[in-house]
């Protein structure tokens, strides 16, 4: 009789001395095996119980496959085990305790899973540890100050979680760290001055997207080797230190969106990091002017960020130098004078935002070379002359804004021809003239389209119905003539249009009945006739607006069904369905920057677009479609097992999940915009953070803990070996954790009696711990 097959859980072999040390685990039915679209294996279900019978397993990795369920308890029979990877899975749960039996363990990689809880304190008694990994789960609580213990630990990954509290200056301790990630969580306290003197093997130091105050820490730019720093999303003051022109080999320096106080004068400094890649130095309080020297920054620098600054002056020359760039956003400063044609030198530019300055003079004719350019913004600034026919030539471009300027004459009708436009066209608010070609129906993927507050004439051609993706349109405010066309009838997904303050005449068309996605529609001011639809958008009266079209009936005795009133609540309306529109069609572009891929890259072929290959990978493989570019940890390795990059931060993340809602191909079955906005506020929550208004009480009461912890353990310690805590010159003690004398903010040890001697002062603190050959009994700690 043939054997029934039954599935197998495959672990890695590994050969030491000859002798086979793992092997596979067969258990019937726990575990089904998948194929994927790409023929790779991927297993699903529990780790069975059974895993505890390989006691002499020493590697178990079973990364990036469909893993369930949770964490063994009995994982820790494996007591020869020295490399755990299960990484990239969905294993629930909570961290075992027992880890700490596996006495001989290198490597623990538990990141991109969906483990809750604290982290275990047990896990400081893992004295071989060199790599921990607990990066993109949803852990909680404080970081264990046991941590520190682990003195052979060289990475420390434990980004985007939930953790809270001070970070425990034990860890600033670990001299062996090479890797100290803690970003996206909600931890606050300073980061020591001094922590590039007791962290001196340190490589990659991130802890963006929390609440640490206190200033950039002048001992990093002492760290010649450092390779990336990343500090944003904090509240960080002070100015930038200097030390910067010692740092050879940084490739990431991210400092922005905190509250630094500085000139640019420090960009020089970085000229000498000629291995830069990406500069972030945005939505900050500098000021002054941008300096010659930027063009002397790496050659190979990717992405530059200076907007939401105090920035003045011109744009310098020498910017077109960085022919590497391909993203550059300067937004939202006090730039003037007029856009430098240099930057049409930057071949390699994908995103590129000037708006929100005080430039002025015409666009030049040569940023039509940015043949790669995905994203253009430059509103809100007080340009002229007209839109370069070159910009015909962007065949890659998903978002166009030149919003609010003193642009003039005819759009080329090139713009709209270029199909590639998906996310944004926004011309409104200038003084553009002509009538609108035919070619407008080339923009069958476009969401929003704004000409808005222009001086176009002439009528709406019915080639708009061909814009099947439009969710926003408006062309208010010109002086467009003649009949709506029937064709905006086709436009399913529309959500608001505005044809208001024209020269429209005739009826209103009965085909707008049967957009039943349409949230705002305004008519008002202009020269209508005929009965008003009564079905669809027109049942509710508060959506649409009608006002100043006198020959309008709505098939009542009095033709004025529709409130006046409606005008001014009008404008506010408009606004708050393009701001939410905007944030639809923001996915695609988000998804774009994330996978540095183009919705029409040559890759997507035989149906595969960019949102189903990102799709495909989310969440449990999200590492495969990232762009390499935010691969800065990559370049971090220990023992048997490749550290995993800091991975998208957790408003990334989650901005990805909102953007897959958004641009699904049904409209019934998108996200509404409410859902969105709930959403976005909740991202917003988690980055804002509660603000920091009982941080002085609740100091004060976890004063009043330690000081009963610290008695606790003074009386346990009359039966114990206390004097062992401090023989060994071990200063990441439990009761003092730092010998720093700019750490006062951690030693909450006030004073110390000893036999009727009192020690008060951090110097006599110091030296009663510190230089003493013993702990001696009797002592009293407040």
């Amino acid at each position: 009789m043939q054997r029934a097959l039954v599935p197998r859980m495959w672990v890695k072999l590994c050969f030491f001395d000859s002798e086979v040390v793992g092997g596979e685990l067969v258990y019937g039915e726990a575990l089904q095996k998948s194929r994927n679209e790409d023929n790779d294996n991927h297993f699903t279900g529990p780790i069975p119980d059974q895993i505890g019978s390989l006691t002499r397993l020493r590697v178990l990795n079973s990364s990036s496959n469909l893993l369930q369920g949770t964490i063994p308890p009995n994982l820790s029979a494996c007591v020869n085990l020295k490399a755990v990877d299960l990484s990239a899975n969905t294993i629930l749960g909570t961290i075992p305790t027992t880890l700490w039996m596996l006495s001989k363990l290198q490597v623990l990689n538990l990141a991109q899973n969906q483990l809750t809880g604290p982290i275990p304190t047990s896990i400081g008694n893992l004295s071989s540890l060199n790599t921990l990994n607990l990066g993109t789960n949803t852990l909680s609580g404080p970081i264990p100050r046991e941590l520190g213990h682990l003195k052979a630990l060289e990475q420390l990954q434990l980004s985007i979680n939930n953790l809270t509290g001070t970070v425990p200056s034990s860890l600033y301790n670990v001299s062996s760290l090479v890797l100290f990630a803690l970003a996206s969580n909600d931890l606050y306290g300073e980061v020591p001055s001094d922590i590039g003197f007791w962290l001196p093997k340190l490589l990659v130091f991130h802890n963006c997207f929390n609440q640490f105050t206190g200033t950039i820490p002048p001992s990093l730019h002492n760290r010649t080797k450092i390779q990336s720093i990343r500090m944003s999303h904090n509240h960080l003051v002070g100015s930038v230190p200097p030390g910067l022109d010692k740092l050879h080999d940084l490739t990431m320096y991210n400092i922005g969106f905190n509250r630094i106080v500085d000139t640019l004068d420090f960009v020089a400094s970085l000229t000498n990091s000629t291995v830069l890649r990406y500069l972030a130095i945005d939505e900050n309080l500098l000021s002054g002017t941008i300096p010659e020297s930027i063009g002397d920054l790496s050659a190979g620098l990717s992405k530059l960020y200076i907007g939401g600054n105090r920035i003045s002056g011109k744009i310098p020359a020498s910017i077109g130098w960085l022919t590497s760039l391909t993203l550059l956003k300067m937004s939202h400063n006090l730039i003037s004078g007029e856009i430098s044609p240099e930057i049409g030198q930057l071949k390699q530019l994908r995103m590129f935002g000037l708006a929100g300055n005080r430039l002025s003079g015409e666009i030049p004719a040569s940023l039509g070379n940015l043949s790669l350019i995905t994203q253009l913004e430059m509103y809100e600034n007080e340009l002229v002359g007209r839109i370069p026919d070159s910009f015909s030539e962007f065949q890659l471009l998903l978002s166009l804004d030149l919003s609010s300027n003193h642009l003039e004459e005819a759009i080329p009708n090139g713009v709209f021809t270029l199909t590639s436009l998906t996310s944004l066209l926004n011309l409104s608010h200038n003084s553009l003239t002509g009538h609108l070609p035919q070619d407008i129906g080339m923009l069958g993927n476009l969401v929003v389209l704004d000409l808005s507050n222009n001086l176009l004439s002439g009528n709406i051609t019915d080639s708009v119905g061909q814009c099947k993706s439009l969710q926003v349109l408006s062309m208010s405010n010109n002086s467009l003539s003649g009949l709506i066309p029937n064709s905006l009838g086709n436009l399913k997904g529309l959500q608001s249009l505005d044809l208001s303050s024209n020269r429209l005449v005739g009826s209103i068309p009965q085909s707008l009945e049967k957009l039943q996605a349409l949230q705002l529609l305004n008519l008002s001011f202009n020269d209508l006739d005929g009965n008003v639809p009564k079905e669809g958008v027109f049942r509710n009266r508060s959506a649409v607006y009608l006002e100043d079209n006198p020959n309008l009936c709505f098939g009542l005795s009095s033709c004025d069904g529709f409130s006046p009133s409606h005008r001014r609540k009008m404008a506010v309306h408009t606004v708050v369905i393009i701001t939410l529109a905007v944030f639809l069609f923001y996915g695609v572009m988000l998804l774009e920057l994330v996978t540095g891929k183009s919705p029409t890259d040559e890759s997507f072929v035989g149906g595969l677009s960019l949102e189903k290959w990102v799709r495909a990978a989310f969440p449990n493989r999200t590492a495969e479609v990232i762009d390499t570019e935010l691969d800065v940890t990559n370049v971090i390795r220990s023992g048997a097992c490749t550290i995993s990059p800091e991975k998208q931060l957790m408003c990334l993340v989650s901005m990805i999940q909102i953007a897959l809602c958004c641009v699904l191909e049904s409209p019934e079955t998108r996200s509404s915009m409410r859902d969105v906005l709930h959403q976005l506020e909740s991202i917003k929550e988690a980055l804002v953070k509660k603000p920091q208004i009982a941080v002085f009480s609740q100091r004060e009461e976890l004063k009043a803990k330690l000081r009963t912890v610290i008695n606790d353990e003074a009386a346990v310690w009359k039966t114990r070996a206390k004097q062992h805590w401090l023989r060994e010159g071990d200063g990441n003690t439990k009761f003092f954790h730092s010998i720093a004398n700019d750490r006062r903010r951690a030693n909450w040890i006030g004073t110390v009696v000893d036999n009727g001697v009192t020690y008060q002062s951090e110097e006599e603190k110091k030296s009663y711990f510190y230089r003493r050959p013993a702990f001696r009994g009797g002592s009293t700690v407040f």
